[in-house]
């Protein structure tokens, strides 16, 4: 009887710390979205603070340097990976589990490199971010590596294949 009820706290509790978690990301993923949507290249970033400067990030001082990190890194595709983040955690909180959770990792890490690719040989020039262009650095490494191996990356065709993976990959995440 009472080996009943400890496996019942047990799971009891289990349960609340998955939806906990669940929770956190679906936080975690506005405020990412918040600090994505307001960023600013002027805001304080890891390499530029300026001391006297008025962050206009919704996010503050760690929006603006998330912000930055992950435009900076992977472009407009980052918006997916927030939109991951948050699928998780309906997933954590509604069903208690993500299935094959390292393999939506991989996913997750293939579509985000691809993507990225995609958005550099697609369309690259950015008004507002400046240094790496709507791809960020991995896109622009990516395609770089890629074009000197696979000169045929800059072919339309080769660019609708690359998007059409990109959707599949993240739809499989």
């Amino acid at each position: 009887m009472s080996s009943q009820i400890l496996t019942n706290i047990n799971t009891f509790i289990k349960n609340r710390l998955i939806e906990s978690s669940g929770i956190l990301l679906v936080f975690s993923s506005f405020f990412l979205l918040a600090a994505i949507i307001s960023y600013s290249p002027s805001d304080p970033n890891f390499i530029y603070t300026p001391e006297n400067t008025e962050i206009k990030n919704l996010g503050g001082f760690y929006g603006s340097v998330i912000s930055d990190f992950l435009l900076q890194s992977l472009g407009l595709i980052s918006v997916f990976f927030v939109a991951n983040l948050f699928s998780w955690g309906l997933k954590l909180i509604i069903g208690k589990l993500i299935n094959n959770f390292t393999t939506k990792i991989f996913f997750t890490l293939i579509y985000l490199i691809i993507g990225s690719t995609v958005l550099n040989v697609f369309y690259n020039d950015s008004f507002w971010l400046i240094d790496n262009g709507n791809s960020g650095f991995v896109g622009k490494i990516t395609y770089e590596f890629l074009n000197t191996w696979v000169p045929w990356i800059n072919n339309t065709y080769s660019v609708y294949g690359l998007l059409v993976l990109t959707i599949v990959f993240f739809s499989l995440s």
